[in-house]
């Protein structure tokens, strides 16, 4: 991978969803989520790359039956220390080299996860391999208002993050998926308890809209099945 999460990254991860921002993005993007797939009650998830099984723990209230896979010891020890009891398994593994047989997933889920790989192709194709079909991404689009700041200011861990394109990642997914997707803009509106009210009902209307520069992308790509 390109970036691990080791020490003092690892252990305030969380902590940034306890903040007022870090609340009101989590329920954005929650949402878009949760729009773009629905899971049923019993399907095997598989979420790779899964940090500190945040995004786990959600796909496990949505109804999955959740395996948490994760390449840093530290923040798999944050996930097994959050979350430990909430039903999710979280495992040591590599997304280039997925630890299970053909098929084994209903759905794949991987979370901001492309940014951090250095072939985030290759981990694509696993993530296909070890599902029927069905992979989740989210994304941290490069032409999104905040992650444009975040790389023109170019601090702390956005130093190294890769981030890309809706097109971008159609590319990378190739011509024989099918694609859907929706995004939230995270406008750079104030963000007080007593405005996020108004802010959430706007950024949920425009987010219907489609618009190409949404700071985060959820992604449901699936295999087309072939007559």
């Amino acid at each position: 991978m390109a970036l691990e999460f080791r020490g003092a990254i690892a252990k305030g991860y969380e902590a940034w969803f306890s903040t007022i921002k870090g609340r009101f993005a989590d329920r954005l993007e929650k949402k878009v989520l949760a729009g773009l797939v629905k899971i049923r009650p019993g399907d095997k998830v598989l979420d790779v790359g899964c940090g500190t099984g945040h995004f786990s723990v959600f796909f496990s209230e949505l109804g999955g039956t959740v395996t948490g896979l994760e390449l840093s010891p530290e923040m798999l020890a944050e996930a097994t220390r959050l979350y430990g009891n909430k039903g999710v398994s979280f495992l040591p593994g590599n997304a280039y080299k997925l630890p299970f047989a053909d098929r084994s997933f209903d759905l794949v889920t991987m979370i901001t996860v492309l940014e951090l790989l250095d072939d985030p192709r290759k981990a694509l194709n696993e993530a296909f391999r070890v599902g029927k079909g069905k992979v989740l991404i989210g994304i941290l689009n490069r032409n999104g208002i905040i992650n444009w700041r975040r790389q023109k200011m170019g601090e702390g861990i956005w130093r190294q993050v890769n981030f890309y394109t809706l097109t971008e990642v159609k590319e990378l997914l190739g011509h024989d998926k099918k694609i859907s997707w929706q995004g939230t803009l995270h406008l750079p509106l104030p963000a007080t308890e007593q405005a996020l009210g108004w802010r959430e009902k706007i950024e949920t209307w425009l987010s219907f809209f489609k618009l190409p520069n949404s700071s985060f992308i959820g992604i449901l790509a699936e295999k087309k099945v072939r007559n």
